[in-house]
């Protein structure tokens, strides 16, 4: 009889010891999942806005091969830039939705895959729409013969009139709809990795609950309870009722860098210090690590005892922080990216209307930061963004927030801003800095930037109606001959 009890309770503890094992590699899978799925949702991110700025090059390059058409000019470097941008612009708008090859941020290739989510496909499904008849408009053209005639040229220029804002707007929806999307996986992912934890915890302690049974009935059985705590890979440690230990297993011994029994008679208070999400667990040389722990009161030959098993997290936190990182951070600048910057923002308006403060919302476009690009290569003008960056930052006080927008756009968060007059002054600083010559690779680079201003509460007292109207006011700069700023003006009422 004793005999087949002992042979059920060691079938029990050898299931016990594989579920456990499931359960962390599935913690640990999940990790890897959850880094992989934040890595693509931020590239469809990234290149959703940067259609946004390929549709504006679109119109800008249609109009100058018009120009160049009007003055009898040579507008064939016109048409080969039309012919990248629009080439990039159709592959990846395609990617979003069938699935279809194209470049990334840094010319690389990637495959892009069809986005899903009924927010996003309908975004996707109405761009395509828009972009079917403004698509063929612009084959017609790159495929006239030169120079292109105004019976080819100008209806594109009516389409793109008809289509770009609605282009723009589609695109502005896709990436929040994508963002709102990475935010929502993100969560249900860390939701299944505090399963898989707290399966793996309720499984050991019913494994042990089976043991201490069996330690009751059977004094023979303390050496098996030995052999499988120190199987598990968590740390275990059991306590009196003083809270001194009484036994631990060998992955403990290892955490704490203690010899074989060492830790018996020790105080849980010197091995474990703080509380909750700030608990520190303490080595035997000094050195310290980021711990959990999980504490349950059991019962052995009437003696109350406690389990206490102690994971190292330290790793686990560093992920995490890795991850949140890429999620709220552009990568090449380091700065915080539009999910962040929108995030901060409306945190901001909230605070601003609670103690009556005005804030500032700056659009920064750059000027002539193209022809850089096209004729020193990406990799140049990686570079040259890398530095605006640290010249946008150094123009800053610490409570203000910069981050870049996409392609060479730029955002500023300015608090507690106090007149008008204190935005004109950041601008201007914005401007002597950014038209200061760039020193790159043994190159001089000459470069400005146009910027356009909405201010809370004036402009408005949404987070992106003052991100879109400091926009428009850029718009303006750049009409009035780049190089300058502009606040946000409303538009005459018809008559």
């Amino acid at each position: 009889m004793h005999l087949g009890n002992d042979k059920r309770n060691s079938r029990i503890a050898m299931v016990a010891i594989i579920l456990f094992i499931v359960f962390d590699f599935a913690a640990l899978a999940l990790n890897f999942w959850l880094s992989h799925k934040i890595e693509q949702q931020a590239i469809g991110i990234n290149l959703a806005g940067r259609q946004r700025m390929l549709s504006q090059r679109m119109v800008k390059v249609l109009l100058q091969i018009d120009n160049a058409r009007n003055a009898n000019l040579d507008a064939t470097a016109r048409l080969d830039e039309l012919r990248v941008t629009f080439d990039l612009f159709d592959n990846t708008l395609q990617g979003f939705d069938t699935g279809h090859p194209t470049r990334g941020g840094a010319n690389e290739e990637l495959f892009l895959p069809a986005v899903t989510g009924e927010g996003a496909r309908l975004a996707v499904d109405e761009a395509t729409r828009l972009w079917a008849p403004y698509r063929e408009h612009i084959r017609k053209v790159l495929t006239a013969g030169r120079p292109v005639s105004a019976e080819v040229l100008l209806p594109a220029l009516r389409q793109a009139e008809e289509s770009n804002l609605q282009l723009l707007n589609l695109m502005n929806r896709l990436t929040t709809e994508l963002e709102i999307k990475t935010k929502k996986e993100a969560s249900q992912i860390r939701l299944y990795q505090a399963t898989a934890f707290a399966l793996a915890l309720a499984n050991f302690f019913w494994a042990f609950v089976m043991y201490m049974r069996r330690i009751r009935a059977f004094s023979q059985s303390h050496n098996l309870l030995d052999d499988t705590i120190n199987k598990i890979s968590a740390s275990v440690l059991v306590l009196n009722s003083h809270d001194r230990v009484l036994k631990a297993n060998e992955t403990a011994e290892k955490m704490f860098s203690y010899g074989k029994g060492e830790l018996v008679g020790k105080q849980i208070d010197e091995l474990l210090q703080g509380k909750d999400d700030n608990l520190v667990g303490q080595r035997r040389d000094g050195s310290t690590f980021l711990a959990m722990h999980e504490r349950n009161a059991a019962v052995l030959d009437q003696q109350e005892l406690f389990i206490v098993t102690v994971l190292d997290v330290t790793q686990q936190r560093m992920t995490e922080e890795h991850l949140s990182s890429l999620a709220y951070h552009d990568l090449l600048t380091r700065l915080p990216n539009r999910l962040l910057f929108d995030d901060r923002l409306r945190l901001e308006i909230t605070h601003s209307q609670r103690r009556n403060l005005m804030l500032a919302v700056l659009f920064i476009d750059l000027d002539r930061f193209k022809p850089v690009n096209d004729t020193y290569g990406h990799d140049i003008g990686d570079l040259l963004l890398q530095d605006v960056a640290v010249r946008l930052r150094r123009c800053l006080r610490e409570s203000d927030t910069v981050s870049r927008r996409g392609g060479d756009e730029f955002t500023i968060i300015a608090t507690d801003i106090g007149t008008a007059g204190h935005c004109e002054k950041i601008a201007q600083v914005v401007l002597s800095q950014i038209e200061r010559p760039f020193h790159i690779q043994n190159l001089e680079l000459h470069i400005g930037c146009s910027i356009g201003i909405s201010i809370f509460p004036t402009d408005g007292d949404d987070a992106h109606l003052l991100v879109s109207r400091a926009d428009e006011a850029m718009y303006q700069a750049k009409q009035a001959g780049r190089g300058t700023y502009r606040f946000y003006f409303p538009p005459a009422s018809p008559a």
